[in-house]
């Protein structure tokens, strides 16, 4: 395809991290080397070490921590085909299903 970033009207220019270019517009950036590939009959898997983050203060919490709400980041649902926004936190990680798992101990 000719040159996305002029078709998208985006701006791209050069990582001081990792070959790959950064998109400006974004309002953060996750710079990754490739760490490992995972290809079985399951699943084929990219993984990627963080070399570095960049995120405006438009996105961040009091404590300095990206804001998945004030990110609106673009979610992809495959089923339906459909582009989506997160936002709402509908639950805490590590802690959602604490106290299922307690409950599975003691029956």
């Amino acid at each position: 395809m000719p040159d996305k970033f002029a078709r998208s009207g985006l701006h791209e220019s050069k990582s001081e991290f990792v070959n790959a270019p950064v998109i400006e517009e974004f309002p953060i950036t996750v710079e990754c080397e490739l760490a490992g590939v995972v290809d079985n009959e399951q699943m084929y898997c990219i993984v990627g070490k963080i070399v570095n983050v960049k995120a405006e203060e438009r996105v961040l919490d009091e404590k300095g921590k990206v804001d998945a709400g004030k990110l609106g980041a673009l979610i992809f649902d495959p089923f339906r085909h459909g582009y989506y926004v997160a936002g709402e936190q509908v639950g805490k990680a590590w802690n959602a299903g604490a106290s299922l798992m307690k409950e599975a101990k003691e029956s």
